[in-house]
């Protein structure tokens, strides 16, 4: 037994899903992930360069922009990282990835070996 708590160390121990790649096995985990990682990606990127965009725009012209307009911004920023965690989550169903591994191979889960 490992140090590990039990509920970071959970791995589906299905029979059906024993061979299948991680992301299938566990597509709660792949899904979260990708969330996390387009909000640590997304959030900074978008805000810093439409700070400079704001700043640039204030300094050559007389364009006010609202403070809402980065609140509506981080939203934006907050449904895309959904709809990323959607595709995720439906590319990790053992069906779609069913297709996928026959039809583009190149976007099918990797195989435990």
């Amino acid at each position: 037994m490992t140090d590990t708590p039990r509920h970071l160390a959970v791995v589906d121990e299905r029979p059906q899903l024993a061979e299948l790649g991680t992301q299938i096995a566990n597509p709660v985990r792949a899904t979260v992930r990708t969330i996390v990682q387009a909000l640590v990606v997304l959030v900074p990127l978008v805000n810093i360069v439409a700070g400079l965009a704001v700043d640039y725009l204030t300094t050559q012209t007389d364009l006010v922009v609202p403070a809402w307009a980065f609140l509506a911004l981080n939203a934006a920023i907050a449904a895309t990282s959904f709809v990323i965690g959607l595709v995720t989550r439906l590319m990790a169903n053992p069906a779609v990835d069913a297709a996928l591994t026959r039809y583009v191979p190149w976007l099918a889960a990797l195989r435990r070996r």
